[in-house]
């Protein structure tokens, strides 16, 4: 038999006993409906899949029900779990949901996984969505029970077949997710009644911090669900050496919400992320960003003249999100700036920081 639970924050993490369960028995069937799903939650379980899947990863199916329900779902997200290894997404009441702009006839709230295949039958449930709250430390419970080839459990082994079959059932009644499903979303997520007032996620949490960033919790909504990021980065500091252009970028506190960092309060000089930065033809895979002892988000940048532009000081930069961790990076002139400044304030997205430098998201 096998069971397990999880007692989120305070014990095991859903994560934690999904992929403990992976590894301890051979499944080569991953099925999952949760109600909705974030870029962070999106990245954190499939790396947990590609890790405790091991040799079976690139072969075992994966499925994936999720909503449209109130915009909760990131389209990048969705995107993330169709690309992997033999995987494919459903959504629940999905033409519906996008005809009516989000509004659900009937919420889609389960969040359960099933793993099945040769090695046995497991079935875990709880409260967790695919977000990186649910599965690593939010507040959440779940129950994990299954069976082994060797050990079949007749009883336990009926009512995870029961939950096999509701799950058959609302895969077969869920859409298929063709690209024009998808960018029918996409334009409703991207609209600018959504990225002005974005619907919260659980990874919307905000921990009491001792350094206020003055960003409030609407702001920094917007910062996740807005796929382009601009600044005005005045005056870089002479990092690389006095006679160098340095390549240290410093952002407003908490801006690291827009790279897909969670917002916790981490002491000064604190590594934050690792991202990858692509500047015309050259892409630089290591690019930190860390809370700098100035209490400012520091993202260091491509070289300057290797991968970078001669230099970075008082230009305005855009970032555009293309995937999780992956980022495009453009230097605007004066009209280009214009066009991101007017569309920043479509969505009230355009603040300026306390030395006067103007940035903002759309």
């Amino acid at each position: 038999m096998i069971i397990g639970s999880v007692t989120q924050p305070y014990g095991d993490s859903n994560l934690q006993v999904l992929a403990r369960t992976l590894e301890a028995v051979d499944y080569d069937h991953v099925d999952v409906a949760a109600a909705y799903v974030t870029l962070g939650g999106a990245r954190d379980m499939l790396q947990m899949l590609e890790h405790s899947l091991r040799s079976r990863w690139l072969t075992a199916r994966k499925r994936w029900v999720v909503s449209f329900d109130y915009c909760r779902s990131e389209p990048l997200a969705i995107k993330m779990l169709k690309s992997a290894p033999a995987s494919h997404v459903r959504i629940h009441d999905g033409s519906r949901v996008v005809s009516q702009l989000g509004v659900p006839k009937t919420p889609f709230h389960p969040k359960a996984f099933l793993l099945h295949g040769g090695g046995g039958h497991s079935v875990f449930a709880g409260s967790g969505n695919l977000s990186r709250s649910g599965l690593n430390t939010g507040n959440e419970v779940g129950l994990l029970i299954g069976v082994t080839a060797q050990e079949p459990h007749p009883s336990i082994l009926a009512h995870v077949k029961a939950v096999q079959k509701w799950y058959e059932s609302i895969w077969q009644q869920a859409d298929k997710l063709d690209p024009s499903l998808m960018d029918r979303y996409s334009g409703i997520f991207d609209s600018v009644p959504n990225r002005s007032d974005p619907v919260p996620t659980d990874d919307d949490v905000i921990e009491h911090s001792r350094q206020p960033s003055g960003l409030t919790p609407g702001q920094l909504r917007k910062l996740r669900v807005c796929s382009s990021l601009w600044i005005e980065a005045g005056k870089i500091s002479r990092n690389l050496g006095k006679a160098v252009p340095g390549n240290q970028l410093m952002m407003k506190r908490l801006s690291r919400v827009f790279f897909g960092v969670p917002v916790l309060d981490v002491t000064p000089n604190s590594p934050l992320t690792v991202i990858e930065i692509t500047f015309q033809s050259h892409t630089k895979s290591d690019c930190s960003l860390t809370f700098s002892d100035n209490t400012m988000d520091k993202l260091t940048l491509p070289l300057p003249g290797a991968g970078g532009p001669p230099a970075y000081d008082e230009k305005t930069l855009l970032f555009k999100r293309i995937s999780a961790g992956k980022y495009k990076m453009v230097i605007g002139d004066e009209v280009q700036k214009r066009d991101w400044l007017r569309e920043s304030k479509r969505v009230d997205a355009a603040w300026e920081m306390r030395g006067g430098r103007v940035w903002g998201v759309f």
